[in-house]
């Protein structure tokens, strides 16, 4: 059955392929605006790939044929798949015979029909119709074309003059399949390179998949950038571990400043298998000031030489990014920190005009120094990150802490403005009610008078009162005072004097009683004689009159009384 279905299938394809190259019944039509393409390919032996065939097509196409020539070394593995996205499993038929072996190209040529049994156009303008697979073999060892001619397509529409289907013959497409035997590139995507003289290390891996025996490759260096040399004026090279022994690298600068390399043996040593990424050599460039931001070193024109000599063209190019490092990464970072410094000395001058009372304070010095010195930590970091060429890899965590800083200028301004002016209200505040505290303070010294003057006689009955008065002032005193350190007095700071002043008035009034109320207050002495003293009978002189013997009152006219006190 299955045999009779194959057999069927190619009775299918040969009848179409006569439809197709028949004139009679067909309007014919070139058009540059249908397609048929495929992808170049690289692929290494033994290994099996898929590969598609596109149709981009501005006309109506219902059926497609070519022929596809598969160079020597690459084998059809008979797996034929369609793109079901634009063929129809109900409509369209995909087949894929082989027609012959070319001599002459030493190809393998096969027919690719794709036929509709009922008409129906494909699918969309534009993406691959069918994938096929291919597998290499030891023989592909360079590059060779994949040639797909003899395209035909068809339409359902019928031409409006002649009423016959539109016949479409497209243009012969080539693409091309390279054995991937290796591949030689950069290590590293990018670089960042100091303009002061110092060398740079470009590294250089391999891939491969059989034994090297040797290689060649072009390194093109971006203007502003040289090769450092040895003293004998060659390049100077590093080997690594993967190279042999007596592997040496030859190379040749030409005019055009083109480094031109080859990696031989003479004794015959090959560089083993490896499919990760390894360093085989290295060279060293240095920079200049013409070095541009960011350019390209470039590595191409790569042969690789497989263990038999054979020489295979490895396709595509190599680049790694140069970075100036002084223009792409010190000069911004060094911009970030000058303009901190800008912002700093105008943060600092603005203290120094708005905050007079307070710039000189310690608090104030301390947190402008503060600022300081994190941008020269700032200062230092990106330094010392241009000097050890990390600039570039750590170049966002250097420059972190740029907003910070920033953030902590604007913070110092705010603290210093705002403790200015907590300043200037705590010396108002404190001025108002020292003297507050002053006009208390003179009542007591006031009332304290009166009563030693007036009221002496009782007056030592009022030590302990006005003592306690006192405490009571210097306790607000002292509470100011502490206030005033602190710089906590505002506008609204108050003392509260209402009970100090209620007590001076209360032992001025308890002085006067108990002066009135004593027995000598009717001793009178003389007109306009003053009293200069009360005395025992002893001659002992006491501040007041004693009880239950007699006193002596002696005045300054010389009068002298005696007054029992009972």
């Amino acid at each position: 059955m299955i045999q009779n279905t194959k057999i069927l299938l190619k009775q299918l394809a040969s009848r179409l392929s006569l439809a197709l190259v028949a004139a009679v019944g067909f309007c014919m039509s070139v058009s540059a605006e249908n397609k048929v393409s495929m992808d170049n390919l690289n692929i290494k032996s033994g290994e099996t790939k898929t590969v598609a065939v596109f149709l981009d097509n501005s006309d109506a196409i219902s059926t497609l044929q070519m022929d596809i020539k598969l160079p020597s070394g690459l084998l059809f593995k008979n797996n034929l798949t369609r793109n079901e996205a634009r063929l129809d499993r109900d409509s369209h038929t995909i087949y894929m015979d082989h027609l012959k072996f070319d001599q002459e190209s030493r190809s393998n040529i096969y027919r690719l029909t794709i036929l509709s049994s009922d008409l129906s156009n494909i699918v969309g303008n534009s993406g691959a119709v069918v994938y096929f697979d291919v597998e290499a073999n030891s023989s592909l060892i360079e590059t060779r074309d994949i040639v797909l001619t003899n395209i035909v397509g068809s339409s359902s529409e019928k031409d409006e003059e002649t009423g016959f289907t539109v016949k479409y013959e497209l243009e012969d497409y080539t693409a091309s399949v390279s054995p991937n035997i290796g591949q030689l590139f950069f290590t590293d995507d990018s670089l960042s390179v100091k303009t002061d003289g110092t060398s740079k290390k470009v590294d250089v891996s391999l891939i491969n998949y059989v034994k090297v025996r040797g290689l060649q490759a072009v390194v093109t260096l971006p203007e502003g950038l040289s090769f450092e040399t040895k003293d004998n004026g060659r390049p100077r090279f590093e080997y690594s571990d993967r190279l042999p022994q007596n592997a040496t690298i030859s190379s040749n600068i030409t005019e055009d400043g083109k480094l031109h390399l080859a990696i031989s043996d003479l004794t015959g040593g090959t560089i083993e298998e490896k499919e990760d990424t390894t360093v085989l050599f290295s060279f060293y460039v240095k920079a200049s000031e013409a070095l541009a931001e960011i350019s390209d070193i470039t590595l191409s024109e790569v042969v690789i030489s497989d263990n038999s000599d054979h020489g295979i063209e490895v396709h595509g190019t190599s680049t790694v990014k140069i970075y100036n490092s002084f223009i792409a990464y010190y000069t911004p970072a060094n911009d970030s920190v000058q303009g901190l410094r800008a912002r700093y000395e105008a943060a600092v001058e603005k203290i120094n005009t708005e905050a007079t009372n307070v710039k000189d304070s310690a608090i104030v010095v301390n947190a402008v120094q503060e600022v300081a010195t994190r941008i020269e930590d700032l200062q230092k970091s990106v330094n010392e990150a241009y000097a050890n060429e990390t600039l570039a890899t750590v170049y966002d965590e250097v420059l972190a802490p740029v907003v910070e800083i920033d953030t902590a200028i604007v913070d110092m301004v705010e603290m210093v403005l705002d403790y200015q002016q907590k300043v200037t209200a705590n010396e108002e505040a404190y001025t108002r009610l020292t003297a507050d505290i002053a006009a208390v303070q003179a009542k007591l010294d006031a009332a304290k008078t009166t009563i030693e003057t007036d009221y002496a006689d009782v007056a030592e009955q009022f030590t302990a009162d006005i003592a306690a008065l006192q405490e009571d002032i210097d306790s607000i005193s002292n509470e100011v005072k502490d206030l005033y350190d602190e710089v906590k007095l505002t506008a609204e700071s108050q003392i509260d004097a209402t009970a100090i002043e209620a007590g001076i008035e209360k032992v001025l009034a308890d002085a006067k009683k108990a002066h009135e109320g004593s027995s000598i207050a009717g001793v009178k002495g003389p007109e306009g004689a003053e009293l200069l003293g009360i005395y025992t009978v002893s001659g002992k002189r006491v501040a007041a009159p004693l009880k239950g013997q007699v006193n002596i009152f002696k005045y300054s006219d010389g009068t002298v009384k005696k007054f029992y006190m009972k």
